[in-house]
């Protein structure tokens, strides 16, 4: 199936450019942002003297107390957004039932983007979070799947993609030996991984991620762990983590 846009696609982003001639505040679109991580990371979004308004998508109507919050059904027509942030949620997520955020799982990563391109998004941020063991690998650091290699392809001026360390899994474990070993694990985690592999504060994580999109270069880049820790030590020192010794 061809991933041209469509007719309406391209109506779409004519209207976004005529709207843009008369407007020059940036505008966000949000998708995804649910969990620990991408609720901050939402949070400072909105927070952001970067953006006059962030698009939330949403899978019902709700209200809003905030004048940059501007809740979004997604399917429901289209917004108009210069930047499109897009949060992958694994299954260590924990999205609770009641939520209105629309989740998007890894395997509607194109899907997420199509949208981000219909409502004329110029530079797209992916957050696809990634275990702690394969920091350590290639993959942290290269384009990963045909999926991302589609992004190139799609028309974005610019496309990065930030491989966070995942979470802990925060499901309940079921039963009580099995939540010792993943506590054990976590405990070894943290003393035998290297200092960039394991996970940084969501805050830490959410402030880096919208620092590097603010100075995205165009084109496609890649950035793990690694690189979220080089830009927390460089401009927030006081926040980078510090390597657990054993005794």
């Amino acid at each position: 199936m061809s991933d041209a846009p469509s007719l309406e696609s391209a109506v779409a982003a004519d209207r976004v450019r005529n709207v843009r001639a008369d407007d020059g505040a940036r505008t966000a679109l949000a998708l995804g942002l649910v969990g620990a991580l991408g609720e901050e990371l939402l949070a400072r979004l909105v927070g952001s003297s970067e953006y006059r308004v962030v698009h939330v998508g949403v899978t019902q109507p709700i209200g809003s107390a905030a004048a940059r919050f501007r809740p979004w059904v997604v399917g429901q027509g289209v917004v108009i957004a210069d930047d499109a942030y897009v949060c992958l949620a694994g299954p260590e997520t924990f999205v609770p039932a009641g939520s209105p955020l629309r989740a998007f799982a890894p395997g509607e990563l194109l899907a997420a983007a199509r949208i981000a391109r219909d409502c004329g998004a110029r530079r797209l941020v992916v957050v696809a979070p990634l275990d702690a063991l394969l920091q350590m690998s290639a993959a942290a650091a290269t384009i990963a799947s045909s999926d991302e290699i589609e992004l190139a392809r799609m028309g974005f001026e610019s496309v990065l993609i930030v491989r966070p360390t995942a979470a802990d899994d925060t499901r309940p474990a079921g039963r009580w030996i099995a939540g010792l070993v993943r506590a054990a694990g976590r405990t070894l985690a943290d003393i035998m991984l290297p200092t960039y592999a394991r996970a940084l504060s969501v805050k830490s994580a959410a402030r880096a991620i919208v620092e590097a999109a603010r100075t995205a270069r165009s084109g496609v880049t890649v950035l793990g762990a690694r690189d979220l820790l080089a830009i927390v030590e460089a401009k927030w020192p006081q926040l980078a983590p510090k390597r657990r010794k054993l005794r």
